[in-house]
């Protein structure tokens, strides 16, 4: 045997013996000691200790409890076959936090009273004097606090109107000063109690003693950095009280989130750089912002008339993600959800519920190519789908089958706030909203969507549509159903010179005596009706639209109860007419339109059910009722 071939049948030798190990499964425990040889019976002690014994193929199961680590290097590589898993353990549930136990437990005395009349507590314990943050959450309410950066602002009486820079307290919120203590008041502002109806809100907390509420009081920048991991997964874990929960670096791939929970401060994922090959199911992100936060608050800072308050400018995922898949999660209770940047391609966004968002669901570059986002419910949010303008390429962008409902009043502007001609106390935002950072005549099809909205009072002639989309040839408003609860324009701002294509939609407003159906539309006039529009605009939009009530249970659709049992049957239509063909899908290769012949998001048929690991999120998809014969 020639040396050659003795070195090259020793390499295939440990080659062999390297694919044969053995995958382990290793323990940890908040019981347990990182001196222990992490088996069942003798688990570590450390999140951090076990991550480092794990190679390709290993399971780590994390036994239940809190585990207070942050800021934790995550850079394992598994393979495709040995994908390496860390989970709770089964039947328990591990939580990953980021923030000090001390304040967890009521009633305590960690506080004390510094202040009777303006109810001010601080910290007896003290934290280092050059932390970027302090930050908290009321546990039991479920909400974040604010971060003051003015001790005049959390300290002052003055509860509104806003007085140019006076200072002006607006909530419960808490600040770290230079004698490092927690200074924190938990007083409501006295004209935050009612809601758009008039009604009253119970104040959050009821108790304004800290003493007696559980709160979570974190400094930690992220949970985990994760730099250029492969073949991960990432199961049943909590994570919880940092300012990022996971900050991706170095491309970090073939990575699973399922069944998670995050609590995040600012970002969930954020990546730093593009990745590719990620799924995220069946989890819940909540950003925790609390109902005394105004969209100005957190808008104002460039020329605010007070201070603006914490960053609640936040995203649950952000970043370029391309081959991935991002379905069956809970985004909740923060302001932006999703920001999908440039570069993105072949991803899917479905089977989704984002939930009492104060500004942009997804937020979706014009660089992305090949995305679909389908069969999500937008439920009292501000803003549904934004389009991002940039000098990016433009891709395909297939976006059916969902119901972007933002009727709900939301808290729009302090009295006296400097833009309050636009942002009243009361607003409603844009189902299609768009950011003015470049080209906008991205390559949307949107398709069998239904969008409820009603009348901004602070921008009255934002219409439903998507006018932030620049006309174009491969912009397609096909066969949805567009529906105002009072006087709104429907379309606005695109010309068939440019190239658009609108048919088969439904169209419904309540009222329309000041506002025209369509504004600066198809040749650049007003229309107050369908007809009309049809009779003397010259274009072919709209041969086979419908301008009719499509028959909703308004009820229904307004009651501020969240049953995810019931929720997506109040968008479904009765007008018999929703339920006939429209605009014709023949030639039109896009995902979803099958046999698809009726307009908006749900079918006649009853539906199908799909439910996710909560037991909280459920979605229903449509079934195919109708084949169309293409010529």
């Amino acid at each position: 045997m020639t040396v050659g071939c003795l070195i090259l049948g020793l390499l295939s030798q440990g080659g062999l013996e390297i694919s044969k190990k053995q995958a382990m499964s290793y323990y940890v425990s908040p019981s347990g000691s990182d001196k222990n040889n992490g088996t069942l019976n003798s688990p570590w002690r450390t999140l951090e200790h076990g991550l480092s014994k794990l190679s390709a193929g290993d399971v780590l199961n994390l036994r239940g409890g809190t585990y207070y680590e942050s800021e934790i290097k995550l850079d394992l590589k598994g393979t495709a076959t040995a994908p390496i898993t860390i989970r709770s353990y089964p039947g328990e549930r591990a939580v990953l936090d980021g923030g000090v136990p001390y304040f967890k437990d009521a009633p305590n005395s960690e506080w004390e009273l510094v202040n009777n009349n303006l109810q001010l507590y601080r910290s007896r314990r003290t934290f280092p004097k050059d932390l970027n943050f302090v930050r908290a959450w009321l546990v039991d309410d479920d909400i974040q606090l604010v971060e003051y950066e003015s001790a005049a602002n959390l300290e002052s009486t003055n509860y509104g109107p806003l007085r140019g820079m006076n200072p002006f307290y607006m909530g419960p919120g808490l600040q770290l000063r230079s004698d490092g203590r927690i200074y924190l008041r938990l007083v409501y502002n006295p004209h935050d109690l009612t809601d758009a109806s008039g009604q009253a809100i119970i104040p959050t907390p009821v108790d304004i003693n800290p003493n007696h509420n559980r709160l979570a009081v974190f400094t930690s920048d992220y949970l985990f950095l994760l730099d250029g991991a492969e073949y991960l997964h990432l199961k049943d874990l909590d994570f919880s009280h940092a300012e990022y929960i996971m900050d991706i670096r170095n491309g970090s791939h073939h990575v699973t989130l399922n069944g998670c929970r995050l609590k995040y401060s600012n970002q969930g994922l954020l990546a730093r750089e593009a990745i590719h090959d990620w799924e995220i199911s069946n989890c819940e992100f909540n950003n925790g912002v609390p109902d005394y936060i105004y969209w100005t608050d957190v808008k104002n800072r460039d020329g605010e008339v007070t201070e603006a308050y914490p960053e609640f400018q936040s995203a649950a995922i952000n970043g370029a993600i391309s081959n991935s898949s991002i379905h069956h999660n809970l985004f909740r209770d923060a302001f932006d959800g999703l920001k999908i940047e440039q570069g993105t391609a072949n991803t899917r966004i479905s089977e989704n519920v984002f939930k009492h968002l104060r500004d942009d669901s997804i937020n979706l570059a014009r660089g992305v190519s090949n995305v679909e986002i389908a069969h999500n419910l937008f439920w009292q949010v501000r803003g549904g789908i934004a389009n991002l303008g940039s000098d990016g390429t433009p891709g395909h962008v297939y976006i059916h089958h969902n119901i972007i409902d933002n009727s709900a009043y939301q808290r729009g502007g302090r009295p006296g706030n400097y833009r309050a001609d636009n942002w009243p106390v009361w607003s409603i935002g844009s189902p299609f909203p768009g950011h003015d950072d470049g080209s906008k005549a991205s390559w949307w099809k949107l398709y069998n969507n239904t969008i409820i909205s009603r009348q901004d009072p602070g921008h009255q002639w934002a219409p439903l549509g998507p006018d932030e989309i620049e006309g174009n040839p491969e912009k397609y408003t096909l066969n949805n159903i567009f529906y105002s609860f009072d006087e709104r324009v429907i379309f606005r701002d695109d010309l068939a010179s440019l190239g658009s294509h609108y048919d088969g939609n439904v169209i419904y407003r309540s009222s329309g005596e000041n506002l025209p159906l369509f504004a600066n539309f198809g040749d650049g006039e007003r229309y107050d009706s369908l007809a009309d529009f049809r009779a003397n605009s010259g274009t072919d939009w709209e041969s086979h639209g419908l301008e009719l009530d499509p028959g909703f249970d308004l009820a229904a659709i307004q009651n501020p109860t969240f049953d995810p049992l019931t929720i997506w049957e109040r968008y479904r239509p009765t007008h018999e007419q929703v339920f006939t063909a429209g605009a014709s899908y023949c030639g039109l290769d896009w995902p979803g339109t099958q046999g698809v012949n009726y307009r908006g998001a749900i079918p006649l048929s009853p539906a199908s059910v799909s439910k996710d690991v909560l037991g909280s999120i459920v979605i229903f998809l449509p079934l195919v009722v109708r084949l169309e014969n293409c010529p």
